[in-house]
């Protein structure tokens, strides 16, 4: 070889077929890796799987661990249609560095919104949020994960057959349970799915991991809406993200239950960037007050920063547009509330995070948290 280098599990790819008439470069992932061969997810585009014939000749790019960019061309000489469709090739036996590429395009932002208490508007933040960033050319993903009351479905009027559980237990795979949104966004049902975390066999999380590593391909950002409080549950996705939204409103109370659950993920030393809305303000005014109190006892207290990214203003439409069960950015684009978002969104992607370590990094995060101690879990190579 050219340059020695070492492949990894996950290590991100890019793929495209050296013709006139196909230009288009696609993102996967290695799941494994053999003496001779590697295999990888089989691509995605825009929801469709790409089924090519074996023998189809491939102009590959990889970035090693210390971001450098390798390139080299190989074929197709196996294809895998089960449960975890994939596609193996020939170990090159010339490879080269190359002119840096931007693989981190294949790569997820996680972004959990959370908040300390109930009833502050989080869920119905998310969705709308989610709907303006698609809206800015973004393609962005909800998981809906509050394993005690997931509500996504229900404030959308959406029926969902299939949830995460039906992804573990191999019944279906990913494009199975994906439920398609209002405003071009994509939904993940979670239900209880995710508790079952700790119960899982090598090769379901080894199967987990490989169905969900498709989100780094169909999705830019990834909103997981998760519990409010201080659970166990809630700290762990936290800890996991890439970064952190913090929805409270003007209320002591909430204020104070806001604080809580920053506290909490900053004694298990969170490295997520945190981030903070504050919902159901009578105006800017109110809101830059309760933000700027938040911000100066964390400062105080937990000597960290949170950014604040903007507010939502109380209005009636709102209500009516949950009890519609349609997003009001959708209902009433021109409403105030609608403007909020759109202003919080155009802040949320200029601080873009120039490292995320996609839904795949969260992933294997949340399941080193939930190990019980001394025991180890790796997705072995030698497979």
């Amino acid at each position: 070889m050219a340059d020695e280098i070492t492949f990894y599990l996950g290590q991100p790819l890019q793929i495209k077929r050296p013709s006139k008439t196909d230009t288009i470069t696609h993102t996967s992932r290695i799941i494994a890796i053999m003496p001779h061969v590697l295999t990888f997810n089989m691509p995605y585009d825009s929801g469709r799987m790409l089924l090519w014939p074996l023998g189809t000749k491939l102009e590959i790019v990889l970035t090693t661990h210390t971001g450098e960019t390798y390139g080299f061309q190989s074929e197709i000489i196996e294809r895998d249609l089960g449960d975890i469709k994939s596609y193996t090739v020939i170990r090159p036996n010339t490879i080269s560095r190359i002119a840096p590429r931007t693989l981190a395009a294949g790569m997820s932002r996680v972004i959990a919104v959370t908040s300390g208490k109930g009833g502050v508007g989080k869920t119905t933040i998310a969705i709308n949020m989610a709907i303006s960033l698609a809206a800015h050319g973004q393609r962005v993903v909800i998981i809906d994960a509050d394993l005690g009351t997931a509500n996504v479905d229900i404030l959308l009027g959406i029926t969902a057959k299939f949830n995460i559980s039906h992804l573990l237990s191999g019944d279906k795979n990913l494009l199975d349970i994906a439920v398609q949104g209002p405003g071009n966004i994509t939904i993940i049902p979670g239900g209880s799915g995710l508790q079952n975390l700790t119960q899982l066999k090598e090769s379901q999380f080894t199967r987990l991991i490989n169905s969900l590593n498709q989100l780094d391909g169909l999705a830019d950002i990834i909103l997981l809406d998760t519990g409010a409080g201080i659970s166990k549950d809630v700290s762990n996705f936290l800890l996991c993200a890439d970064e952190i939204i913090v929805v409270t409103t003007p209320d002591p109370h909430a204020i104070t239950d806001a604080y809580a659950i920053i506290k909490v993920i900053h004694q298990h030393n969170c490295q997520g960037k945190q981030m903070l809305i504050v919902n159901r303000a009578d105006n800017e005014q109110e809101a830059t007050v309760a933000a700027n109190k938040l911000s100066s006892v964390i400062r105080h207290y937990l000597e960290r920063e949170i950014k604040y990214i903007g507010y939502i203003q109380e209005d009636r439409v709102i209500g009516r547009s949950m009890k519609q069960q349609y997003p009001f950015i959708l209902s009433q684009p021109q409403s105030i509330p609608a403007k909020n978002i759109n202003s919080i969104t155009a802040e949320l992607l200029q601080l873009q995070n120039t490292k995320p370590a996609g839904f795949s990094g969260f992933l294997n995060k949340m399941f080193s948290l939930l190990l019980e101690p001394g025991k180890s879990h790796s997705l072995s190579a030698s497979k």
